[in-house]
């Protein structure tokens, strides 16, 4: 590559952090999921150019081509046309899986990747690109494990993929899912002076059983190898660390990090980032498939996947929990069996009726809390800078229980404020900002009803520079402003513990408790009866900060079910009770 392209892809990465724009408010209740609709993806690599994040992954079913996605944010993504296509006659002519992608040790970027013949043997590849839309691959594969030690033949299917490089102590590594020729799963290992020949070094671990250990990552923290990795027949990325690379790996140790698949771990402005892919059922019952992007924390040598309360970054807690498992992913109401069509945007809405935060979140497909939860949130103030807004709103009709506000941060006063009409079906409203101009602001959702239809939809707000006429009802007029009143109760998620009350309640067989951790602690949940007798202890982990639920199946600690009545739930928190609160089981 020559100095002129390496200057003019410098020169690009720089321009698409440049500009700036007039501040107008936009909350649009997006999680950091990407999917590609109706299309498998699987192991993925993600690659940071300028402020430019660009995701590759196992695209579809064969994979002939990587998907490629392009973000600001990892919430937001769109997608770009599909690189590296297989061509027939070549080595790799069936497909292509599992990329790595890595800076290259002179200009331009590499992607090492899983090449598959007509056979099904597999082996790694190495493509070359300058600006990660145009690649180029070497004619010829680069690795594949010994078969002085591993099963490996050109001429049939056999085990050498999800290629993983990276640097230590002066030497560049590549790992490699292999098996040994002796049917035991492994991890291969080859070392390189040049990133383009590859040597092989055997073996750094085998497993004591058949199982493949496949989309291995290494990362070497406080002088110890980490080893995040899914196993086959095993649910999760597990992780398991030694001191050395080639010895003293326990897999008895092994930890589930989390659930999910071919997990990756970069490293991005000296924190880590977390991604892994899923699979779900959409709300046509079909099977689907997402990305999803968190931050890993460390307790220690311990990973934790940092889940906090989506919402958190621009909104507030402020009671109740109808909001506490918000937002919800895609349309919630139609995977349990409803008909109606949501009208959300994106993938991500407010919905107090609903129980799913998505994929490797809370809750599951269908899921539903109910009207009897209620709760309230606020955002963060801001100064009205356009010249309207317009939201999505839907749900129960109920003024002044169930709404959406925009509140005026010195008097307390509702400027603007929509309920549903009675349909889960959310319609376009606008507010006309213009003579608020320079207030400062907030937005106020509200869920204080446990009526039938009690529960608020909101999706898409959005500041505008538009101009729109007032609305023919005069909503948001001087005639509707409300003081608001503050709850009596009221949760700052990011200072305090807190244990909510279970639901159902009362409930027959089983029920959900949940609670919120501002910081990753070790935590217990006990069960107790009317005697204060232990009757089961539910919970006994180091949890992360954020939102956990777990479900009490009205079993007692040696599995038998347990008699109608009165029953206590205790959180404990650092050895420190947090709350104690009572549920009833009625048979």
């Amino acid at each position: 590559m020559t100095r002129s392209i390496v200057a003019a892809l410098l020169i690009s990465a720089l321009l698409l952090t440049a500009g700036a724009s007039l501040a107008l408010v936009r909350f649009d209740f997006e999680q950091p999921y990407f999917l590609e609709p109706n299309v498998l993806i699987k192991d993925h690599s993600l690659f940071r150019l300028g402020s430019v994040y660009h995701l590759f992954y196992l695209r579809g079913n064969p994979a002939i081509s990587f998907g490629h996605a392009t973000s600001t944010d990892l919430i937001h993504w769109k997608l770009e046309p599909p690189v590296l296509a297989v061509q027939p006659g070549t080595w790799d002519e069936s497909g292509v899986w599992a990329p790595d992608i890595i800076p290259s040790p002179g200009p331009g970027i590499f992607m090492y990747y899983t090449g598959v013949n007509a056979a099904g043997a597999q082996q790694t590849g190495l493509a070359i690109s300058t600006d990660l839309f145009m690649w180029v691959r070497l004619p010829w594969p680069v690795y594949h494990p010994d078969t002085s030690w591993a099963e490996w033949s050109e001429d049939a299917w056999c085990h050498a993929r999800d290629p993983y490089v990276f640097d230590h102590d002066g030497k560049t590594y590549m790992l490699v899912t292999a098996k040994t020729s002796q049917n035991y799963g492994a991890i291969a290992s080859a070392i390189s002076d040049n990133y383009v020949t590859w040597q092989d070094n055997g073996p750094i671990y085998v497993h004591d059983s058949w199982h493949v250990l496949e989309s291995v990552q290494c990362i070497y923290k406080n002088s110890k190898f980490h080893l995040f990795f899914t196993e086959e027949e095993v649910f999760g990325v597990s992780h398991m660390l030694s001191d050395s690379l080639y010895s003293g790996w326990d897999i008895s140790s092994r930890t589930i990090v989390d659930l999910g698949q071919a997990a990756e771990v970069d490293t991005f402005d000296g924190n880590y980032l977390f991604s892994r892919h899923t699979g779900y059922l959409n709300e046509e019952g079909d099977l689907s498939y997402t990305i999803r992007f968190d931050t890993l924390s460390w307790a220690g040598d311990s990973p934790v996947v940092y889940k906090p309360w989506p919402l958190r970054k621009d909104w507030n807690l402020v009671s109740g929990i109808a909001f506490a498992f918000q937002p919800t992913f895609g349309n919630n109401p139609q995977a349990r069996g409803d008909s109606v069509d949501v009208g959300f945007e994106g993938k991500c809405w407010i919905g107090s009726y609903e129980r799913f935060q998505g994929p490797l979140m809370h809750g599951s497909p269908g899921g539903a809390q109910g009207d009897g939860a209620t709760g309230l949130i606020r955002s963060n103030p801001f100064t009205i800078a356009g010249n309207s807004m317009n939201l999505l709103v839907g749900g129960g009709d109920y003024p002044d229980a169930c709404y959406v506000a925009l509140v005026d941060s010195a008097t307390g006063q509702f400027l603007f404020k929509e309920t549903g009409r009675n349909t889960d079906q959310m319609d376009r409203r606008y507010w006309d900002l213009r003579r608020h101009k320079g207030k400062s602001v907030y937005f106020e959702i509200a869920d204080m009803s446990s009526d039938s239809f009690g529960h608020i939809n909101v999706d898409d707000i959005a500041e505008s520079m538009d101009s729109i006429d007032p609305p023919d009802d005069n909503i948001g007029s001087a005639k509707s402003k409300t003081k608001v009143t503050s709850p009596s109760s009221t949760i700052r998620n990011s200072t305090e513990f807190t244990l909510f009350q279970n639901a159902p309640n009362p409930f027959n067989p089983s029920t959900t408790i949940s609670y919120y951790l501002p910081s990753t602690t070790r935590i217990t949940l006990d069960i107790f009866d009317v005697n204060g007798s232990l009757v089961r202890r539910l919970a006994d982990r180091l949890d992360a900060e954020g939102l956990h639920e777990i479900t009490w199946d009205s079993r007692n600690a040696r599995g038998g079910a347990v008699s109608t009545g009165i029953y206590f739930y205790r959180l404990t928190a650092a050895g420190k009770v947090i709350d104690t609160k009572k549920m009833i089981l009625l048979k």
